[in-house]
């Protein structure tokens, strides 16, 4: 059987419909092969043919140790007993349908777990912390805390928002907030921060080194570096 030509002609199927049913997204080039995230490597699938898919790679490239891997996890589940097509995808529908009521549910009580449902951030607002991202990435950056008299004057100035919070003693989020506009004032004070260069950037003291290798005395477990000494020797859990 042309185990090729079939898996094509599933692929073509679910590229050139539209399925309003519960769909798995399939990559048609596997990522244990090379394959990527991309759109064009991507189709959406029915549970069965996810799971007929998967087991027609597994025929066309037999030698592919990842694949079997992940039809394995599709074909047995927690008792040990083999699924069938029409098995896996029940299940997976059953599964899919109890999860988004439970999540629906969920946010009836609790809201939006990000507070940004039917909402978008401005353009402003995404360069800001596009930004402000890339900085705390590529540089070391601290804080400095400006408070001020509610008349507009100057009062003091902090190394840290916790340091700030501690001396109006207020809460951390809170200081943060007044910083941010959310509040007009905190702790009697209007607060304003900014990042600043306070270090050098953090280098590794143990990058470039090369450790003896040592052998734990009570599990023999054989190893080199700083995690040896801190999870064997005197702190093994095998130590009596």
């Amino acid at each position: 059987m042309n185990y090729k030509k079939h898996y094509d002609l599933l692929i073509e199927k679910g590229k050139t419909r539209v399925v309003s049913d519960y769909t798995e997204t399939h990559h048609i080039i596997p990522v244990c092969m090379g394959g990527t995230d991309d759109k064009i490597n991507l189709v959406d699938l029915t549970p069965e043919e996810h799971f007929l898919a998967h087991q027609l790679l597994m025929k066309i490239y037999p030698d592919v140790r990842g694949l079997a891997r992940a039809t394995q996890l599709m074909t047995v589940h927690q008792t040990n007993s083999r699924t069938t097509n029409k098995l896996f995808g029940w299940i997976r529908r059953k599964c899919a349908k109890s999860m988004s009521e439970w999540v629906i549910e969920w946010q009836k009580e609790n809201g939006h777990p990000k507070g940004m449902l039917g909402k978008t951030h401005s353009d402003n607002t995404k360069k800001q912390v596009a930004e402000t991202v890339k900085r705390l990435q590529t540089e070391a950056v601290g804080v400095r805390v400006y408070t001020y008299n509610l008349d507009g004057t100057f009062y003091k100035e902090f190394r840290t928002i916790s340091e700030c919070a501690e001396h109006l003693n207020t809460s951390p989020s809170n200081v943060k907030y007044t910083a941010e506009g959310k509040f007009q004032h905190c702790g009697g004070k209007q607060i304003r921060y900014e990042l600043v260069d306070v270090l050098p950037p953090y280098k590794n003291p143990h990058a470039g080194k090369v450790y003896e290798k040592v052998s734990c005395t009570y599990c023999n477990k054989e190893g080199s570096g700083p995690a040896m000494k801190r999870f064997h020797f005197d702190n093994c859990k095998y130590k009596k």
